[in-house]
């Protein structure tokens, strides 16, 4: 039987073999993907002003919700340190990695961590801490990340994770290879358990399909475009006291949204209160309104929405109505949070070696 310093050694031969299998299999199909799928929106979006705005974002939501496999939850985990965009999309994006990673019992301060160690962290820990760490130190970087949501930017990132990870396992590989404090038995147990972790263990085949997987993505991208639609508006009855204001409602103030659609605390609508006073005979109440996003941008939704599995978004209207009728109502908020939930669920990988269809 080979000996452990053999087993180990034979593992840092494999090592470049897997990380040509990520790249090829999961990393760079991903970003054909995620191209097109920016593409595609940047098209569809005519409104330059507010396609800045979104891009951004982009980059992070998609890959904090189509996972499809740890190396990607792992890979988004360092993606929303560096997210730029509003507070709820923060929100949402940690919501679904803490599930995902929840899901794998993996304790929140080894996301990154477990892609390249995987199942045998605890158990290294056990027997190699001090490689353990060591090699830990490859995943972490000071340098702050020019983000950007074109896909060479896209790219480059992946190329970085996965080349990080390489050379964390390689350390570790290597450490306990070479650590003569580690005996034999336990050597041979590590090398035992390394067969087993996430790096390891890429896909031999293409497991993408990018028609699809871009088709979620820039669904993804206009559901964060829904969702920044609401407005709450503070308001109250004209008093006359203006040649401006004859016979419109007074607007006191207007501000985003933070709460998703399905929260308990979702703001609710209240009616003006006639109180009478001199002047200002009402108390302010509040109503919802939503910024028109186009009906171009709504029927490419509709398109990409039944085209993913998910069913109509918007209500079919004539040619008319579309020119003259922003149908969006707590309705496609909602939908959006549902959209954006199921997507996560389909992509989310099961255990730690999964590489899920996305």
């Amino acid at each position: 039987m080979p000996s452990a310093t053999e087993r180990l050694n034979d593992i840092l031969l494999e090592l470049p073999k897997y990380k040509s299998q990520w790249q090829l299999n999961v990393a760079n199909p991903y970003v054909r993907a995620y191209d097109l799928a920016v593409e595609n929106f940047n098209r569809e979006t005519k409104a330059q002003a507010e396609r800045n705005r979104l891009a951004a974002e982009l980059f992070v939501f998609a890959a904090s919700i189509l996972t499809g496999s740890v190396m990607m939850a792992a890979f988004a985990t360092t993606s929303v340190r560096v997210l730029a965009g509003r507070a709820m999309l923060s929100m949402v994006c940690n919501n679904n990695l803490n599930r995902t990673f929840e899901l794998m019992h993996v304790a929140a301060n080894n996301k990154v961590l477990m892609f390249a160690l995987g199942g045998i962290l605890d158990e290294a820990k056990k027997l190699a801490n001090k490689q353990v760490t060591s090699a830990a130190k490859s995943l972490t970087g000071s340098a702050p990340i020019a983000a950007s949501p074109t896909a060479l930017n896209y790219m480059t990132r992946l190329d970085d994770f996965i080349n990080a990870n390489h050379i964390c396992v390689h350390n570790f590989i290597q450490g306990v290879r070479d650590d003569q404090s580690i005996n034999e038995a336990n050597k041979s147990k590590l090398a035992d358990l390394a067969r087993g972790i996430p790096f390891c263990n890429p896909p031999a085949g293409r497991r993408v399909d990018e028609q699809k997987l871009s088709q979620k993505m820039e669904l993804l991208f206009y559901m964060t475009a829904v969702l920044d639609s609401d407005k709450l508006v503070t308001y109250a009855p004209a008093t006359g006291g203006t040649v401006g204001g004859m016979g419109r409602d007074v607007e006191y103030g207007r501000k985003a949204i933070p709460q998703m659609p399905r929260a308990g605390d979702y703001p609710k609508e209240i009616a003006p209160k006639f109180v009478g006073r001199p002047f200002v005979p009402y108390d302010p109440g509040q109503r919802i309104e939503y910024d028109n996003i186009g009906s171009g941008i709504r029927d490419r939704i509709n398109t990409l929405s039944m085209q993913t599995g998910n069913g109509r978004f918007y209500p079919a209207q004539n040619f008319a109505e579309k020119i003259l009728i922003d149908p969006t109502s707590h309705v496609q908020m909602v939908k959006a949070e549902q959209v954006i939930n199921r997507l996560t669920n389909d992509a989310r990988p099961r255990q730690l070696t999964d590489v899920r269809m996305i």
